[in-house]
């Protein structure tokens, strides 16, 4: 007598088993990817923050910038993050322009290569100072 026993060979389960650890491979990537960016993401958006703050603090200094750059902290969401002020002559005699760059935290030691984390560039007139 025959039996006909019902079921799946082990090359089926092996093979059904490699398909699954494939996908879940793919998943577990696409997962990492996603929350790497959502990490830049959040860093980015904080950095601009701390951009415009500081921006919006020199346009409300009573006094008119001097020419040159200089580097200093802020604190935002509990991160001290470096930026870097350049302020330079501009062909109107009364405006100045303003570079500001604001680098990651941690980056104490700010080159040209450095590369940062938000920029934002403002003209600053010298009416009514």
């Amino acid at each position: 007598m025959k039996s006909h026993q019902r079921g799946f060979t082990l090359l089926e389960v092996l093979v059904a088993v490699t398909i699954v650890a494939i996908a879940m491979g793919a998943l577990l990537s696409g997962f990492a990817r996603y929350a790497d960016e959502a990490g830049y993401i959040r860093s980015r958006t904080l950095a601009t923050w701390v951009a415009h703050n500081r921006m919006n603090e020199l346009m409300l200094e009573p006094g008119w910038p001097d020419t040159g750059s200089r580097e200093d902290d802020m604190k935002m969401a509990g991160a001290e993050w470096r930026y870097r002020i350049e302020v330079r002559n501009t062909d109107d005699p009364q405006l100045r322009r303003i570079d500001l760059r604001v680098y990651a935290p941690g980056v104490r030691d700010i080159r040209t290569d450095t590369a940062s984390v938000a920029y934002l560039t403002a003209f600053l007139a010298k009416t009514g100072r």
